[in-house]
């Protein structure tokens, strides 16, 4: 069991650290691989018993002989030795599970630390889940016979002549003994641009260009990709060319240029390069200088030399914490005086209870799991012992860019492509996650590790005040029934927060008193800059001196398994409207009066069912089962609530658009398929000509949906147009997404009425306020008890591995 109200790191058994992005995979990619491989256990203990006396002596008596608030229900981190069904794979099979794949002779199998692109190595594993059928049959007898737990396995095979990506389900696990093959046709050009190829290119690029433009880049830019001290350039990004995009078949990425200061992100220069992948030597075919491309380097060297071409000079920033860049505070100080911020504190406890990665709080019961692929995921989603969702989970994060370069322009980014799931880390206590939250690890299996990367901090679980109430309602007069009842809105949240380089989004899940379920997210983090170029103000403001800050489109898929009373559910929308009938207490006997309506309307196939919004005909989208209806004849329903909605402007089938089909409309609702698991893959970003998962064929056979096992395809979108506020970094309000599970005519009244958090004033003589009042709930004497203490700064202090790569 471990409590970990307060953050306490434990000894570090990671092997090597899980970064690995298409944007920043730069020659220190396999230094990630060598992350926390160095760190010593002996320190390692050293440390965790100077954090336990931290967190004994905060969690036993104050000085002033108060004493410590309860920890509350347990927390048992453990790892089971024997899973659910919804569990990540643990360490015991992940170990049976590589000793078995190594095993087949057939498959040709090389080592993490051997890997190059011409090996067959895996990329990737984690949970495959059995056959939905199969798990709610086995949840519903309680016993029995478990379905077998198996793994998904994805293999590059550049080892073969016709090289290609397979990818493989094996079972059972812990101790595989077959595999089967989930899909064997995937061309290896889709392949995620991965360290052994992103390693070589960085180096075979910048040995050439520091070769023959170093004074190039001097003169422009003030500063050398080598030997360069404290004014190094750097490529450090990529934007992809599919083959849809340019007319080749060919694996062809913009590798940008930077100058290497915090945050580089902000310190775009007008240099890239086009790198061809698939050449062995990978040739750079076209270069960009100032606003031109250029055949090669020793084009643009010689009109540079000849002064046939415009110069640029650009002086190489002074690093500073007053660089517009970096995020030291700067200002105007406030508060004046130095004073702590709110906090919210738990005087009871914690009011939930984990085991594994299974929670329970108040009325609700969930699983939770990251997906390496797809990020955070969870199942089973119980109020009141009732299923209401059996699967809900981000799908996929796409942001496409707007601009003149090509650098921009090409910039559409699919981030499956890097693994989302290992991107969930390092939450810090008191910013990312009230102090009191519980921090929660994630495992991972990848190319960089034969071995499960674990991360400590990838999910906080948490009960939060709003600080808004959840219902309330004043009387204050004898003739309104003088009275006062209120509850305040606690939730509990299960978050992650994911960077993809140089964005980060909070992933929220939220879980209401009333039966509700939110799903949130937001955005932060540095905007993708362009350099400054006059003529582009169409495509974004400038910002600051050299960089303009270009439109972009985030967008996000979620999948919603929605099982209302079981799998056979139906789908119906209530359409509002108007209509006009005779006023016959108008004095002229023709008047009219016009009011709303709304009208059911039943969806009987997946094309009926695809939505796109329309302002003119509002609806409400409700799933339910024809079986269960309340005491008044009316389906109990869930009502699903989209308040992320975006338009998707691209036209169809058009560059990279087939690859994101999910986002033509704001809701899709087909009928759930095994082979039909997922919106988006990890190749969308190569695939777009013919994607791998073209979420237009879910739609395409327009299958019943009547009492079927229905899943609805939610999408989420905003459009930003940075400006200067966004520098150094942009801040979350306004940049917020969300869709709601609502119960809709499902309980006969709230659920949350049996709230003991619930507050009511009233008169000791009913309707007699002069007879003086009571007052019911909770009231701040009652707290008696002092919080924990956040360790996390002298734990981070002491060893800055929990926060940082000390390689």
């Amino acid at each position: 069991m471990e409590d970990n109200k307060n953050y306490t790191p434990k000894e570090n058994t990671n092997k090597k650290n899980p970064e690995s992005d298409y944007e920043v995979k730069a020659q220190e990619h396999y230094q990630y691989g060598r992350r926390f491989r160095n760190l010593a256990v002996f320190s390692g203990i050293i440390i965790i018993l100077l954090l336990i006396g931290l967190v004994v002596v905060g969690v036993m008596k104050r000085g002033d002989g108060t004493e410590a608030c309860s920890s509350g229900l347990n927390v048992d981190l453990s790892e089971p030795e024997d899973p659910p069904i919804f569990h990540d794979l643990t360490s015991t099979e992940v170990k049976g599970l590589m000793d078995f794949l190594f095993k087949q002779s057939n498959l040709n199998l090389t080592k993490p630390e051997k890997i190059t692109v011409k090996s067959s190595y895996i990329f990737t594993a984690e949970l495959h889940l059995p056959n939905k059928a199969d798990v709610v049959s086995y949840l519903a007898r309680g016993a029995g016979q478990k379905p077998q737990r198996q793994a998904r396995v994805i293999i590059f095979r550049g080892d073969l002549q016709t090289q290609k990506i397979m990818e493989l389900v094996v079972t059972p696990l812990p101790k595989p003994t077959h595999y089967s093959i989930w899909k064997d046709d995937i061309p290896f050009q889709y392949r995620p641009i991965t360290g052994p190829e992103y390693g070589k290119a960085v180096e075979s690029i910048t040995k050439e260009t520091e070769n023959k433009a170093r004074q190039l880049l001097l003169k422009s830019f003030g500063g050398t990709l080598t030997n360069c001290g404290d004014t190094c350039l750097s490529y450090k990004y990529v934007s992809p060319m599919s083959v849809a995009v340019s007319g080749r078949n060919r694996r062809l990425f913009w590798f940008w240029m930077f100058q290497f200061v915090e945050f580089f992100i902000l310190h775009p220069i007008d240099f890239a390069v086009l790198v061809d992948m698939d050449n062995p030597l990978f040739a750079i075919d076209k270069v960009w200088y100032n606003d031109r491309a250029f055949s090669s380097l020793d084009v643009l060297v010689q009109q540079y030399n000849d002064n046939n071409l415009p110069k640029m000079k650009i002086s190489f920033p002074v690093m500073s914490k007053s660089l517009f860049s970096t995020m030291y505070r700067r200002g105007t100080t406030v508060p004046k005086s130095s004073q702590l911020p709110p906090i919210s504190i738990e005087p009871s406890g914690r009011r939930y209870s984990i085991k594994g990665q299974h929670v329970k709080y108040m009325n609700w019961n969930f699983d939770f799991r990251m997906s390496s692929t797809r990020g955070p995921q969870l199942y089973d989603i119980r109020f009141q012992n009732d299923r209401i969702v059996y699967e809900i989970g981000l799908q996929e994060i796409s942001v496409f860019y707007s601009g003149k370069t090509p650098t921009q322009m090409f910039s559409n980014f699919f981030d499956t492509m890097s693994l989302i799931g290992p991107r969930g880390k390092n939450l810090v206590p008191g910013v990312d996650c009230p102090s009191h939250a519980t921090f929660l690890p994630a495992s991972h299996v990848m190319e960089i590790s034969e071995q499960q990367v674990t991360i400590q901090n990838a999910f906080c679980l948490f009960e939060f005040n709003t600080g808004m109430p959840l219902r309330r309602h004043h009387a204050p007069m004898s003739f309104h029934g003088t009275f006062y009842e209120g509850l305040p809105n606690s939730v509990l949240i299960l978050r992650s927060i994911l960077t993809v380089v140089n964005y980060s989004y909070l992933i929220d899940y939220i879980f209401y008193h009333t039966g509700a379920v939110e799903v949130k997210v937001v955005s932060t983090g540095y905007i993708l800059a362009t350099p400054f170029t006059a003529n582009a103000s169409n495509f974004g403001f400038q910002v600051s001196d050299n960089i303009n800050g270009n439109l972009h489109h985030h967008m996000f898929s979620f999948k919603v398994d929605v099982d209302i009373h079981g799998t056979e559910n139906r789908y119906r929308t209530l359409d509002i409207s108007t209509t006009e009938s005779a006023n016959q207490f108008n004095s002229d006997s023709n008047a009219k009066f016009t009011q709303g309506q709304f009208v059911v309307s039943e969806k009987k196939t997946e094309r009926e069912a695809a939505y796109k919004f329309n302002f003119d005909t509002p609806k409400y989208h409700l799933f339910y089962s024809n079986q269960k209806s309340n005491k008044f004849g009316v389906p109990k329903s869930y009502r699903l609530l989209n308040r992320g909605m975006s338009k998707q402007l691209l036209p169809e089938n058009v560059g990279n658009e087939p690859a994101m089909a999910w986002m033509r409309y704001q809701m899709a609702v087909t009928k759930r398929k095994e082979d039909e698991r997922t919106s988006s893959t990890i190749y969308s970003l190569m695939d777009s000509l013919s994607p791998v998962v073209n979420f237009e064929e879910f739609l395409n056979d327009d299958e019943n949906i009547v009492d079927e096992d229905l899943v609805a395809w939610v999408s989420m979108g905003v459009q930003h147009i940075p400006h200067t506020e966004d520098l150094p970094v942009t801040h979350t309000p306004g940049m917020d997404l969300s869709f709601f599970l609502l119960p809709y005519n499902y309980f006969p009244e709230d659920p949350a009425m049996g709230s003991r958090d619930s507050v009511r004033i009233e008169p000791n003589i009913y309707n007699n306020p002069k007879s003086g009042v009571r007052a019911t709930g909770m009231r701040s004497e009652d707290l008696q008890c002092k919080p924990p203490v956040n360790s996390y700064q002298q734990a981070v202090e002491a060893d800055p591995s929990i926060l940082f790569d000390t390689s």
